[in-house]
């Protein structure tokens, strides 16, 4: 589970300005949602001495995201939960992996409201930021497919993959905003 609440940090015309509330929120449901879902899924795990937890994060965790900070930084601590948790882990037979989306396909999570309030933070219109989405930031020039997260998260937890733990994939055709 996650959630992304655009907002400014300081946001002059007072309109999308972020609020210890909003704050709070994305915190709540990235950061600390991950902790006890995992928290319990590894007790198993450790228990059974094997298994994969994989955590969802995004690559705004890797570069930071205009009109995101709240978001981009609570990836950024899912980005060391993983690191930090292989390194608990991984003695006892449970490996950690993350992976780190892009910008994808639409689902309902992006909708008229959410891209609304991200144009308004970056000073653009929708249209603007829809045509970005594939022209301007994605290198491939589309947005993922969720069968392409899929895909990923399938040979992450499979034993092709059973060497791979404590980093953060990152699938986002090549999106950076470094």
């Amino acid at each position: 589970a996650g959630i992304n609440i655009p907002r400014l940090l300081v946001d002059p015309a007072g309109k999308e300005e972020m609020t210890e509330e909003a704050w709070g929120r994305v915190f709540d449901i990235n950061v600390k949602g991950m902790f006890l879902c995992s928290q319990e899924a590894g007790r198993v795990m450790v228990k059974n001495k094997k298994g994969v937890i994989l955590n969802m994060s995004s690559e705004s965790g890797m570069e930071g995201s205009e009109g995101q900070s709240a978001y981009a930084a609570s990836k950024a601590a899912n980005h060391n939960m993983t690191r930090s948790w292989a390194k608990e882990l991984g003695k006892h037979g449970v490996r950690v992996v993350g992976l780190a989306p892009g910008i994808l396909e639409a689902t309902a999570l992006r909708n008229d409201a959410y891209e609304k309030g991200l144009a308004y933070t970056r000073g653009i219109t929708m249209e603007q930021l829809r045509a970005g989405y594939e022209k301007v930031s994605i290198p491939i020039g589309r947005p993922g497919k969720l069968s392409e997260v899929a895909d990923t998260v399938a040979f992450l937890i499979s034993e092709r993959a059973s060497y791979i733990h404590g980093t953060t994939v990152n699938i986002s055709g090549g999106k950076s905003r470094g």
